[in-house]
């Protein structure tokens, strides 16, 4: 569609003077263009010496650690049972597949909770959290020291193990049977190599519930679950937190900075760490930007999260057509085991086609003998036969991929059509903006006429409640006439208008002049260079991408984002020599990974300063994962974003109407 191709508006320069945000007033004193490996630092900062890091990734540093820990069990013949409860075995699961677990002598994996058979032969692996359910289940299956369900046992607790726990086991009689006992602390859910979650999807509620009974309860165990990321990296964090948003955002920053220094003097987990490596932890919630979860938003991950049916976050079922005419279903991840997954998930859906399409072409230019002998044509010489019959799994595993990313960007546009997202996203982009792709502003009666018109349209519910969603946040309010004939223009239920109303504990304005007055901004374009940048309906930016850049270069103000206790020193606050890197990689579209096999970027791993580890309350959007990923290209600062849940827009509208149940609009 037009729309899907490149905006006649370039944008225009990105702004040195400033990038607020609402709410979370950042100054920026300094561009990241203005520093470079050859100029002074920017005025207020000292010029540290560069101190080089390698970043390894989230994931996979996770997965290293876990199987350094099977490994030194040692377990040998027969193997061993891994028994882990609810929160282990999705925590394990994220990083490892069954064939990694086996390979290092675990033969079965059962869950704590089932009723399971005796395997006293087996040496038993506990991978288990410290509470007092499962440490009980454990003691369990050994109450009967004449029937014991395993041999040997290894327990591993996902974090640090109370003391009254401590003393129940070395009273019980597991106690004679264990050999390994180790704090492994992993209570974290790592999706990506810069993302994880809490699993905690339930804290929009919990927390942002007016009257509440669990926020103290939730925030607490969020905290627990944060302390083990970094005794994992076994690095002690600056945190910071923003001072205008949510109360929750101090409390957790309280929490998680008492329970690091508690396990820091009960343990020498955080002993190794170089005070010149210590990472900063960034508290925000979902007030920052409520905007965010709303909009339509076209790069590919994003995209399918939100038009796909995906299962657990990273399942989809496709059909497709064998060569003999066979139509199959086939399920398939869409993770970063996947090695298209990581050059394609954050490309506009525009870029990503021309990619496929350019890409396959190339590659089947590159396999034509391999081409010949799937097919069974004559011509084939047996140099020929043999380079392919050589090439033929990787290539028919590289067709696979081509043909998943194909069908699912098929399947993608198709959806687009059919839901009317070209309309729907033009006017949501307007309404972010402030003004529409020629830079005419959108405001007044003229925009409640086009949002009556949209709304009376054929677009499904869910869009319907997006577009109000969308109409309330950016307008800063609505007018009670307006919304009258909105609402039944748009036939929502009682049920969907509570969604709307419970915006308002997200800090949102309900009724037009009902707030405190506030200076509206006009939303700035994406900056050149990033993904969706120049494309009409992807000029809205997450607002979290302002506040990471500003601590990133050093301009967020101390009195914007305070931190919780001790902070840098001056010269650690501001950007590194040599930050923005993008000029000197150059532009286009990235090489595919068939063709670059076997050569290593080192460069892209080489960090230029401290991790930044952003943790939002009340759930991210995919397009905020999206921002993490480009500032840690931009700056070389490895940014990681975590959450308590990845929400897409269903989720996010579901869980709003979950915070309170109101029958009167504004009340």
């Amino acid at each position: 569609p037009p729309s899907l191709s490149r905006s006649r508006r370039h944008p225009p320069p990105r702004p040195a003077a400033t990038s607020a945000t609402s709410g979370y007033r950042v100054l920026r004193e300094t561009s990241v263009e203005s520093v470079s490996p050859s100029s002074p630092p920017p005025s207020g900062l000292s010029s540290p010496r560069p101190h080089y890091l390698t970043m390894h990734g989230l994931r996979e540093q996770t997965r290293g650690r876990v199987l350094d820990v099977f490994k030194s069990l040692r377990l040998g013949s027969p193997g061993g049972v891994l028994l882990c409860d609810k929160l282990a075995l999705r925590a394990v699961s994220s990083v490892l597949r069954v064939s990694e677990i086996t390979e290092e002598g675990i033969t079965l994996v059962e869950a704590l909770e089932a009723s399971r058979q005796p395997l006293r032969d087996f040496p038993a692996v506990y991978l288990i959290t410290p509470t007092v359910e499962s440490v009980n289940a454990m003691i369990a299956d050994f109450a009967d020291p004449r029937r014991p369900m395993y041999g040997d046992v290894h327990i591993l607790f996902t974090s640090h193990l109370p003391d009254a726990l401590l003393a129940k086991i070395k009273a019980a009689a597991v106690v004679s049977r264990v050999k390994t006992f180790q704090e492994l602390n992993f209570e974290y859910i790592a999706t990506e190599s810069q993302a994880f979650t809490l699993e905690a999807p339930d804290a929009l509620a919990s927390i942002y519930s007016p009257g509440t009974t669990t926020a103290v309860q939730a925030q607490h165990m969020l905290a627990d679950k944060l302390v083990t990321l970094f005794a994992m990296y076994g690095q002690m964090p600056y945190i910071r937190y923003a001072a205008s948003g949510h109360p929750c955002g101090l409390t957790l920053g309280q929490l998680v900075q008492s329970k690091l220094e508690r396990l820091g003097s009960a343990t020498n987990v955080f002993a190794k760490g170089r005070a010149s490596d210590r990472p900063t932890l960034l508290i925000v919630d979902r007030t920052l930007d409520p905007l965010a979860p709303v909009l339509h938003e076209y790069s590919y991950q994003a995209m399918i999260q939100d038009l796909l049916p995906i299962v657990d976050g990273e399942r989809y079922s496709y059909r497709y057509t064998t060569n003999r005419g066979e139509e199959l279903k086939k399920e398939v991840l869409l993770n970063e085991t996947d090695p298209l997954w990581p050059t394609l998930r954050h490309l506009h859906i525009a870029d990503c086609i021309e990619y496929l399409t350019s890409n396959f072409n190339r590659f089947l230019q590159a396999n034509q003998s391999a081409i010949k002998l799937n097919k069974g044509k004559e011509g084939v010489g047996l140099k020929e036969m043999s380079d392919a019959l050589r090439g033929m799994p990787q290539y028919q595993e590289e067709m696979q991929r081509y043909s998943l990313h194909i069908s699912v960007t098929r399947e993608l546009m198709a959806r687009f059509k059919q839901y009317r997202l070209e309309a729907i996203s033009t006017l949501e982009q307007n309404m972010a903006m402030g003004e529409d792709s020629d830079g005419r502003e959108v405001k007044g009666p003229a925009l409640v006429e086009e949002l009556h018109t949209m709304l009376r349209g054929d677009i499904s519910p869910m869009d319907k409640i997006r577009l109000l969603m969308a109409y309330i946040i950016t307008q800063e309010g609505i007018r009670d006439d307006d919304r009258k004939r909105l609402i039944e223009a748009a036939a929502l239920s009682p049920d969907d208008q509570t969604a709307l109303v419970n915006l308002k504990f997200l800090g949102v304005t309900l009724m037009r002049g009902a707030g405190k007055p506030s200076a509206r901004r006009k939303q700035q374009p994406k900056e050149k260079g990033a993904e969706g940048a120049g494309y009409d309906l992807s000029r809205y930016s997450p607002r979290i991408k302002g506040v990471i850049e500003a601590v990133l270069t050093g301009a967020a103000s101390l009195s914007d984002l305070p931190y919780v206790k001790d902070r840098p020193n001056t010269g650690m606050l501001g950007s590194v020599p040599g930050g923005d890197t993008s000029a000197q990689r150059g532009a286009g579209l990235p090489e595919p990974s068939w063709a670059s096999r076997g050569r290593q970027k080192k460069e892209e791993n080489v960090m230029l300063g401290p991790r930044l580890v952003v943790f939002m309350i009340g759930g991210a959007a995919y397009s905020e994962l999206k921002c993490a990923y480009e500032l840690t290209k931009a700056h070389q600062r490895e940014v990681i974003l975590g959450s308590t849940s990845m929400l897409t827009p269903y989720q996010f509208v579901s869980q709003l109407k979950a915070l309170k149940k109101l029958d009167v609009f504004g009340e």
